[in-house]
C-alpha cells in the first residue's frame, strides 16, 4: 500500500511545524524589520534636522546681512545650497530657500531660481515657525527650518533627505530574516525528522511483526524489551492475538456443534419422514399377511390382499428410489435446449387434466428466445411437478402462466398460477421432503424437494412467492453455462 508522505504522522508533524516556525518567523521578522526601520528613520531624521538647523543659521544671517547692505545678494546662499548638496550622510536629494511668499531665492536646481511655490509641503513650511520633517514618498524627507529671528522672518529653508540607504537596509535586514527562516525550517525538519525516526522504527517494526503473524500458527506472546508506551501497545496486541485464538477455537468448536446439530436435525426430520411414508404400506402388508395366516380368505378376497400387498411395497419401492435419487447428486448432462418446445412438452403430459378441470395455459416464452445448457429431461421433472402443484390448487379451474425470459445473464422461468395459494405459516416449509399439505395418498412431499435439488444441481435458485386465496408463483433463476439464439 503506497502511503501519501504528508499523509503520515510525521509528514503532518512537519508541515505544522514548519507553518508554525513561518508564522513566528514573520512574526518576528515584522517586528524586528519594523523596529529596525523605525530606529534608522529616527536617526536619519535627527541627523537630518540637525544639518538643516545648523545651515538654517548661516542662511538667515546671510539674509539678515544682505537686507542690511552688508554682502552682496545670492552668492552666499548659492553657495550654501552647493555645499549641502555635497552631504552624503544624510544624502540630500533637493535643498532650496524660498521667502515669505513662497518664491525660490536659491536652489539645488538654477533653473528652479525665481518660481513661486505655492503646493501642501511648501505651505506647510513656510506656517512652521519650528523645524518641521514632512514626508513627500515613501523614500523621502523633506525638512524644512524657518529663517527668523525673534519675530523677524525672512524666509525657510528646505531639504530633501533620501531615504534610500533606508531601504537597502531594511532590504537587507529582511533578506536575512528569510534566509535564517529557511535554515531554521530545515533544521526544524531534520532534526524532527532524526526524533520521529526514533520514536516511528519501534512501531514500523510491530507492524511489520503484525503483518508476518499467521493466526492459526503463530500467536504466542514474544518477550517485550521496551519500557515505554510501545511497549504497553505491543503486550496489547499480545492479548489480543491470545483472546482471537481462543475466540477462534471458540467458534470453531461451535461451528462444530453446530453443524452437528443441524446434521443430526436434518437425519431425524428425514428418518421420521421415511419411518412415515414406510410404516404405512408396511402397516398394510402387515395386516395383509396376518389375514392370509390366518386363512378362510375367498380366492377374491385373496387377490386383493396380494394387490394391496404390491401396491405397499411398490410404494416403499418408490420412497427409496427418491431418497437415493436426492443422495447420489448426479451431474446434471447439459445440452443447448430449445425451452419452449420443453415447457409445451411437459404441459402435454397434463394435457387430460388441465382440460378436465377448465385451467387456462398461458405461455409467454418468446420465439428468439436464446438457448441455454441444461439437462432437459431433469428440469423437465421440475416443470412438471410445478404443473402438477398449480393443477391441483386449481380445482375448480383458473389460469396456469408459465413466463421465460433473460434478466441480467440470467435464463429466469416464472410459473404462477390462481389457485388456493399456500398459507404465510407454513411457506418456509414448502420444499422440505415428505412436507405435504394434500390428503393422505394424494402427495409424497418430495416433489418440491426434489425440484429444489435439480435446479440447485444447475447452479441456479428456485423461489415460491405466495398468498393465501391469491394464488402461487415459483421464480427459477439459471445460468447461460452456452448463450446462443435460435
Amino acid at each position: 500500500m503506497q502511503i501519501n508522505p504528508l499523509g503520515t504522522i510525521q509528514g503532518k508533524f512537519t508541515l505544522y511545524l514548519s507553518g508554525l516556525i513561518v508564522v513566528i518567523m514573520s512574526g518576528l521578522s515584522f517586528w524586528a524589520i519594523s523596529r529596525e526601520k523605525r530606529l534608522i528613520e529616527n536617526a536619519i531624521i535627527r541627523e537630518g534636522k540637525a544639518l538643516v538647523e545648523s545651515f538654517a543659521v548661516s542662511c538667515t544671517n546671510t539674509l539678515m546681512y544682505e537686507e542690511i547692505g552688508l554682502i552682496d545678494e545670492g552668492g552666499l546662499l548659492d553657495s550654501y545650497i552647493s555645499d549641502l548638496m555635497q552631504k552624503r550622510s544624510p544624502r540630500v536629494e533637493y535643498a532650496l530657500v524660498v521667502n515669505v511668499k513662497g518664491k525660490v531665492i536659491a536652489h539645488s536646481n538654477p533653473y528652479e531660481t525665481g518660481n513661486t511655490y505655492q503646493d501642501y509641503i511648501t505651505r506647510r513650511a513656510l506656517a512652521s515657525w519650528e523645524t518641521l520633517v514632512q514626508r513627500p514618498s515613501a523614500f523621502l524627507l523633506d525638512i524644512s527650518a524657518p529663517l527668523a529671528i525673534s519675530t523677524k522672518r525672512w524666509g525657510t529653508l528646505m531639504v530633501g533627505i533620501s531615504l534610500e540607504e533606508m531601504r537597502n537596509e531594511i532590504s537587507t535586514l529582511a533578506l536575512k530574516y528569510v534566509l535564517f527562516t529557511i535554515l531554521f525550517i530545515i533544521v526544524a525538519i531534520a532534526v524532527n525528522a532524526f526524533l520521529f525516526g526514533l520514536i516511528t522504527r519501534p512501531l514500523k517494526a510491530l507492524a511489520e511483526e503484525m503483518d508476518s503473524v499467521r493466526f492459526r500458527n503463530d500467536v504466542s506472546a514474544r518477550p517485550v524489551e521496551r519500557r515505554d508506551e510501545i511497549a504497553v501497545l505491543q503486550q496489547s496486541f499480545y492479548r489480543m492475538l491470545k483472546n482471537l485464538k481462543a475466540e477462534e477455537a471458540e467458534r470453531e468448536r461451535t461451528q462444530r456443534n453446530l453443524f452437528l446439530t443441524e446434521k443430526m436435525a436434518a437425519i431425524g426430520k428425514l428418518t421420521a419422514g421415511v419411518a412415515h411414508e414406510i410404516n404405512n404400506p408396511l402397516g398394510g402388508i402387515l395386516n395383509c399377511i396376518y389375514h392370509f395366516k390366518k386363512g378362510g380368505q375367498s380366492a377374491g378376497k385373496q387377490v386383493e390382499y396380494l394387490n394391496l400387498m404390491e401396491d405397499g411395497v411398490r410404494r416403499i419401492q418408490q420412497r427409496v428410489k427418491n431418497l437415493l435419487e436426492y443422495a447420489r447428486h448426479p451431474n446434471p448432462e447439459r445440452s443447448a435446449t430449445d425451452f419452449r418446445f420443453l415447457a409445451e412438452r411437459s404441459l402435454s403430459l397434463l394435457e387430460y387434466q388441465l382440460q378436465h378441470k377448465r385451467i387456462k395455459v398461458e405461455l409467454e416464452i418468446p420465439a428468439d428466445i436464446p438457448t441455454v445448457e441444461i439437462d432437459g429431461d431433469r428440469i423437465g421433472e421440475v416443470l412438471v411437478n410445478l404443473f402438477l402443484n398449480a393443477v391441483q390448487s386449481m380445482p375448480e379451474g383458473g389460469v396456469l402462466r408459465v413466463v421465460a425470459q433473460v434478466v441480467a445473464d440470467r435464463f429466469v422461468v416464472t410459473v404462477s398460477d390462481t389457485g388456493m395459494g399456500i398459507p404465510e405459516e407454513i411457506l418456509p416449509q414448502v420444499c422440505d421432503p415428505f412436507f405435504t399439505t394434500k390428503p393422505a395418498g394424494k402427495g409424497t412431499g418430495l416433489g418440491l424437494w426434489l425440484s429444489q435439488v435439480i435446479v440447485e444441481g444447475h447452479a441456479g435458485t428456485l423461489h415460491i412467492a405466495s398468498r393465501q386465496g391469491e394464488g402461487t408463483k415459483v421464480e427459477i433463476s439459471l445460468p447461460f453455462i452456452n448463450r446462443g439464439v435460435l
